[in-house]
């Protein structure tokens, strides 16, 4: 493990690794976009950006900026973009070592398509997130890790359910701290594909739409008790600009704003962020209504 000063507490401590594992994409971003042009038209935009995006590639870049030791597990596809997102893994420090690149598939492109006032809508074509399996996990990467976080359930069509819920049992009996974030089932679905998963997680942190999918519920409260019900230990939902709930397993329960004092110029990635800032918390052996803050 690394070790790293804690200015704030000016203490040395020990950060655990994380074992990011799940969706990456080549996110084309579009802005702006308020509305499509109609067949046979031409508008012109003020930029078009391509990034490594997707839950898992997102949550360990961001939490290799924030010093914590992250290796990144996911499928890309033999091509361009797939060279892209290993080239920007490695730039930014995340241990590339569990990308497996495949020459049966392409890589997953989202068009994100960001509108005037920073909302997004997307057009995705699903690649290789949906190719990824558990057997593209090997033990040594679990066994290397403390945390393992599956992020952008739902979208691995080849691992959700039974294949990830198993994974994870394994990572628990190897005494692995396991978290799983979701991401939108554009198969609409929803909790059949995650629902053998629940029961194996210390936490679940869904953004609020995409938990109230699952649940069929509307109030926050009432939708983490939903999760808790089926066997999660711990709940957080990501509430957008009303900041986060958060029901621990001791019974807990509290909701934390976000920073009015910051506008927001744009959301894309947002709760990918939030899932980094709160493990590299948890890393660091915060609590949980530290790292959530």
């Amino acid at each position: 493990m690394a070790f790293e000063i804690n200015l704030r507490r000016n203490e040395v401590f020990d950060v655990k690794k994380v074992l990011c594992i799940g969706s990456v994409t080549a996110d084309v971003i579009v802005k702006p976009v308020d509305q499509v042009p109609t067949p046979g038209e031409l508008w012109s935009v003020d930029s078009i950006t391509t990034h490594v995006g997707g839950c898992a590639s997102n949550a360990a870049i961001d939490l290799a900026k924030l010093g914590v030791p992250v290796t990144l597990s996911c499928k890309v596809g033999k091509d361009s973009f797939g060279d892209f997102v290993i080239k920007t893994a490695k730039e930014n420090k995340v241990d590339a070592s569990g990308i497996v690149a495949d020459d049966a598939v392409s890589t997953t492109v989202s068009i994100v398509c960001s509108s005037s006032s920073g909302e997004r809508s997307f057009l995705y074509y699903p690649g290789s997130a949906s190719a990824f399996t558990a057997e593209d996990v090997s033990d040594q990467l679990i066994d290397e890790a403390d945390i393992v976080f599956v992020a952008g359930a739902m979208l691995l069509s080849s691992f959700d359910g039974e294949p990830c819920a198993a994974l994870m049992r394994k990572a628990r009996a190897k005494g692995k701290y396991t978290v799983m974030d979701t991401a939108w089932d554009f198969e609409d679905k929803w909790l059949p594909k995650i629902a053998a998963v629940i029961p194996e997680l210390d936490l679940f942190m869904p953004s609020y739409e995409e938990a109230a999918k699952l649940s069929g519920k509307t109030d926050v409260k009432e939708i983490a008790q939903f999760f808790l019900d089926m066997g999660a230990k711990n709940v957080i939902i990501k509430v957008g600009k009303d900041g986060a709930f958060i029901h621990e397993a001791d019974g807990a329960e509290y909701t934390l704003p976000t920073y009015s004092a910051y506008k927001p110029v744009d959301t894309t990635g947002a709760g990918d962020s939030f899932c980094a800032g709160f493990l590299a918390g948890l890393a660091q052996g915060w609590s949980y209504r530290e790292s959530g803050r």
